[in-house]
């Protein structure tokens, strides 16, 4: 008996059969843009080992609702019914990208982190995850009678606004240039559309025109290179509010969570920016006014597991 896990993304679906224990028996990997799509990968990875998955579990680069979920960055779109049916198994289950993030956190390890602020040690207690890449990402880890369950959810839609007088000119310029993104007549915006590889650009269009400067970078990667190499000021001011805002809305979701279990900032931008996680990160993520003393005894790291989507449908499938 095996049963199938998989980690879906953009650019690639990893699929891996696991036996009961979770040990990995086998991976194949698939281009997601590619002439299979992921039903008719799970049927051609199971004909491969010639018998149908006991169980199937899909950690999934996109909004997931009602068990279907169209991906982010690929056009491609799948449900549980039809995996289950491209399988023949009587059902199966798919799980957003970070939801599986935070399913991973059950067994996260010394190995897996870059401290922060606290140990690398890892209770039994409530578990924050968050990572900026297209978009920003959160789930959270709580543990009932030392069994793990996964709280889903969709902070990376929570308000940002102007934390000093000197920063209401950019979320004026922000909320002009992307309406969209605006909650409610004044000038706070969501959190995506500053903290993310998609925002970040738009923010620093802002930033620019708060400054009266001029905006040549068109991506994220070219921002957060120029505000590292100091090449272009406005790079420098919307990274150095990028990182203190990430900081803030971190600590903010782990005071909600009592994340004593820890606070994991991971995703693409976190992993290809470390230098932005300083001493000032830190700095911004305990400023919690009354609370700050609470926050610092928040543990916070950096998560670098490449492989949270399956490790995270493996839990998934151990704990249910």
């Amino acid at each position: 008996m095996w049963n199938l896990i998989a980690d879906v993304g953009g650019t690639n679906m990893r699929l891996a059969a696991v036996n009961a224990e979770g040990e990995i028996l086998e991976q194949s990997r698939y281009d997601t843009k590619g002439t299979l799509n992921l039903e008719q990968a799970c049927a051609d990875f199971a004909a491969h080992r010639g018998s149908a998955p006991g169980r199937a579990v899909i950690a999934a680069a996109g909004v997931v609702r009602g068990g279907s979920v169209q991906l982010t960055n690929a056009h491609q779109n799948f449900s549980e019914r039809g995996i289950a049916s491209s399988l023949k198994i009587e059902r199966a289950k798919v799980l957003n990208d970070f939801e599986a993030a935070a399913w991973s956190l059950a067994s996260v390890g010394q190995g897996d982190v870059t401290v922060l602020q606290g140990q690398a040690v890892f209770p039994k207690e409530p578990c924050l995850i968050i990572g900026p890449g297209t978009g920003l990402g959160v789930g959270a880890l709580v543990w009932t009678n030392g069994e793990p369950c996964v709280v889903p959810g969709e902070g990376g839609h929570v308000a940002l606004g102007p934390r000093t007088p000197e920063e209401v000119p950019i979320f004026e310029a922000l909320r002009a240039e992307w309406p969209e993104v605006g909650m409610g007549p004044g000038l706070v915006v969501e959190a995506e559309a500053i903290l993310s590889g998609t925002g970040l650009p738009v923010f620093y269009r802002a930033v620019a025109k708060s400054m009266d400067l001029t905006a040549p970078l068109t991506t994220g990667a070219e921002i957060f290179e120029s505000a590292k190499a100091r090449l272009d000021t406005a790079a420098v001011r919307s990274v150095a509010l990028f990182a203190q805002y990430l900081a803030g809305v971190a600590g903010d979701l782990g005071l909600v969570f009592a994340a004593k279990g820890g606070v994991f900032v991971t995703g693409g931008v976190a992993a290809a920016n470390p230098w932005i996680f300083d001493q000032a990160f830190v700095d911004a993520f305990n400023a919690g006014g009354r609370h700050t003393a609470w926050r610092r005894e928040l543990p916070l790291h950096l998560y670098h597991q490449p492989n949270f989507g399956l490790i995270g449908a493996r839990n998934y499938l151990a704990a249910r």
